[in-house]
């Protein structure tokens, strides 16, 4: 077990890597999203992270950098995941997670038993989506849904009588579509991470999906130094191990393995508990000066803060733990002075956005005021006029 002194240090550390020791001014807002890019899951809790990070952040900032500017971008990324990352990084967050041709079913393990049934690689199955998504988003964007199916129909007569039998076979583990339209969307998260589609703008529930390079009027660049991936994992989630580093980035530990070792030659070791981590040369003195921050923050469940992967360090209790990561539906995160200190679940209704907080202590009138005054900051954020927070006593207290 970690002492008290090395806990503290890892989490002040792993704190002002995530830019949650201090906020940044609205001018690095691309800083922010671009630590370690920013789940967007479900659409709109990305901005709430961006939100704990970065001074007087509006609606209308995110707005202009994500659908007009597009200096920001929306894409399938960790995980397999919708993220939030500078388009100048898009590479970084996308093409870097993905290894050789041969191996892409490794980041959507998924769809290896269909694409099997089926008769088919994942490198066949890439070609095929991407040439009839590429023809499908011709100008147009559309639901994932709606895409995957129109897509998975274009390509249905390009198989043999075989394959075409059994792609297009209902599906009853994915929802009643068929099983061509599932593969098509196992494809998606490739074809999003390869560059080739993006997010456009969510609208009334809907999150229509384009081809990059008309929504950005440009085609992202080719060149990239996967060593930077690790980088900044390692600024964020450090010191660390390329284990860790697999979980969280969703690829094999083959690909893993071989994105670490390009990096290994910035790093050091540094011993904790007995065990060997890594932590990158450059970031020595800010790991040995590093010092838990004061203040509160609501951190929504999938923040990039909660996706480090050794979750006892900054939930020590297993009942906790047990309380904050769920196979579904995990509330928020409650962060006071550094310390995962509660959770929370919104409920809007009208107009109003009302927040049940569960601490883990009695909070006293300064924390109280400082959680009231996070949970108005969201109010623009959910479109209501008022937030109110209520606190709810935990089973523990």
């Amino acid at each position: 077990m970690l002492t008290d002194s090395e806990r503290q240090k890892v989490l002040g550390y792993r704190l002002s890597g995530h830019h949650l020791s201090e906020r940044l001014p609205p001018e690095r807002m691309l800083d922010a999203a671009g630590a370690c890019a920013v789940q967007n899951t479900p659409p709109g809790s990305g901005a709430l992270s961006i939100l704990a990070r970065v001074d007087g952040l509006t609606p209308e900032m995110l707005h202009r950098a994500l659908y007009e500017d597009r200096s920001m971008l929306e894409a399938w990324s960790m995980r397999a995941s919708p993220h939030i990352f500078p388009t100048s990084q898009a590479a970084i967050f996308g093409r870097c997670l993905l290894p050789d041709d041969r191996s892409l079913v490794e980041v959507v393990i998924g769809a290896a038993p269909l694409i099997d049934e089926v008769g088919l690689s994942m490198q066949q199955l890439y070609r095929l989506a991407e040439e009839a998504v590429t023809a499908e988003l011709g100008g147009n964007e559309m639901p994932k849904t709606e895409l995957a199916a129109l897509s998975a129909r274009r390509i249905a007569p390009r198989l043999n009588d075989a394959q075409q039998e059994i792609w297009t076979q209902t599906a009853i583990e994915y929802d009643g579509m068929t099983k061509g339209e599932a593969m098509v969307r196992f494809a998606l998260y490739v074809l999003g991470m390869s560059g080739v589609v993006c997010f456009a703008e969510h609208r009334g529930g809907r999150s229509p999906i384009a081809l990059t390079r008309q929504w950005l009027g440009y085609s992202v660049d080719e060149e990239v130094d996967c060593r930077e991936l690790v980088r900044r994992y390692l600024r964020c989630y450090g010191p660390s191990t390329e284990r860790y580093f697999a979980e969280w980035s969703g690829v094999g530990i083959e690909h893993a393995t071989r994105l670490w070792s390009m990096a290994e030659g910035e790093m050091s070791e540094v011993t904790l508990d007995g065990r060997t981590l890594w932590l990158l040369d450059e970031q020595m003195n800010l790991f040995d000066e590093a010092r838990i921050p004061e203040g509160a923050r609501l951190l929504p469940p999938h923040d990039p803060y909660l996706q480090q992967r050794d979750r006892s360090i900054i939930v020590p209790e297993p009942s906790r733990r047990q309380e904050m990561w769920k196979a579904a539906g995990s509330p928020g995160a409650v962060l006071i002075d550094g310390e995962v200190a509660g959770t929370w679940r919104p409920q809007k209704k009208g107009a109003t956005l009302r927040l049940e907080l569960r601490p883990h202590h009695t909070l006293d009138d300064s924390e109280t005021e400082q959680l009231e005054k996070e949970a108005n900051l969201m109010a623009p954020f959910r479109n209501v006029a008022q937030v109110e927070v209520t606190l709810v006593p935990t089973p523990h207290q």
